[in-house]
């Protein structure tokens, strides 16, 4: 069986694919990659199904030593990344470009991104991970799926599967360039203060309880700019902000990734991938699900706006995202 063996492990490196459902009356939630679009894209790069398991990288990266050749693609957050060959030959990493890895060579994406958050690292043949409760994913509160349960370790070896196809020749002939289709990271700033006009503006719907907050706040909630905390994580992307005055709420209702609730302390969370099923916060918003991938690139530091949409632009903009994913997966398929 084809491995990778993990030399060192990186920030919080996990096995991911696009998650679960129908688990959540079990208490189990969806999980999977926080930036589908960039996961959907690496897979297709590399010629996997587009719900493959892959690599989830946080900031800094794995060193991973190949026991056969394969072909992978990093894409998502920027991130450099060398190729070293058993003979001590080294040589940089394309993003949004499958590439060569040959056999007892060793990838190294240790260092910090230099843009973004998350990245995903694909590999022909997907990883080859034992399927729980329907998904590959890792859910590190449970400590079940992915490889093990948890994050890479040094010494790991996850096991790859047998890839059926070809990655394509030349993704940059493809009319849509992948990389374009996912984040626009750029608007991600780099550092933990600057400028209001630099923060990333991430679209949201009104709340189930968005009435029941004063005037004042939700006032605020769209003109105060929010900041990334260092405490978060893959269950909730924590602001500092504001404070908002919140309604009281005693009853756990049903949450969903993209709800934000605010707890007593006035502090908006942002449910991210491995979210709880339900929570007793009230909920002031929550996310497009067109700008999920972009705020799973947020990272601490980093600056936020929110502007309220409507349920038809939100369905409208996520119909043309994927009409766009489906072209780029049709061109990337004619140039196999």
């Amino acid at each position: 069986m084809t491995m990778v063996e993990v030399v060192a492990p990186g920030m919080l490196t996990t096995v991911q694919d696009p998650g679960r459902t129908g688990w959540r009356a079990s208490g189990v939630g969806p999980g999977g990659a926080i930036d589908t679009v960039s996961h959907r894209l690496a897979n297709l790069l590399v010629g996997n199904p587009e719900d493959a398991a892959a690599f989830e990288i946080t900031l800094s990266g794995p060193r991973l030593r190949f026991l056969a050749a394969s072909w992978v693609a990093l894409t998502g957050a920027t991130i450099d990344a060398t190729v070293v060959t058993h003979d001590g030959r080294s040589s940089r990493v394309p993003g949004w470009h499958p590439f060569w890895v040959p056999a007892e060579a060793t990838l190294a994406c240790d260092a910090f991104a230099i843009a973004g958050c998350r990245a995903t690292l694909a590999i022909a043949g997907g990883l080859d991970v034992p399927i729980v409760l329907g998904g590959r994913g890792t859910d590190i509160r449970s400590g079940f799926g992915g490889f093990r349960g948890r994050p890479l370790k040094t010494g790991d070896r996850v096991p790859i599967g047998v890839s059926r196809r070809s990655p394509p020749a030349d993704p940059a002939r493809v009319v849509i360039e992948p990389r374009s289709v996912a984040n626009d990271l750029r608007s991600v700033p780099h550092g933990a203060t600057g400028p209001a006009e630099d923060a990333m503006t991430i679209r949201v719907l009104p709340g189930p309880e968005f009435a029941d907050f004063p005037i004042s706040t939700r006032s605020a909630f769209f003109t105060v700019p929010f900041t990334v905390t260092p405490d978060s994580d893959r269950s909730g992307c924590r602001l500092s902000g504001g404070p908002l005055e919140a309604p009281r709420m005693t009853l756990s209702e049903a949450v969903m990734a993209g709800t934000i609730q605010v707890p007593p302390s006035g502090h908006p969370i942002v449910l991210a991938a491995d979210h709880p099923v339900t929570g007793g916060y009230p909920r002031i918003a929550v996310v497009a699900t067109i700008d999920l991938p972009r705020l799973g690139q947020a990272r601490p530091g980093a600056r936020l706006r929110f502007i309220e949409i409507g349920l038809d632009q939100a369905r409208s903009l996520l119909t043309q995202r994927e009409r766009t994913i489906r072209t780029v997966a049709a061109g990337l398929e004619h140039l196999r």
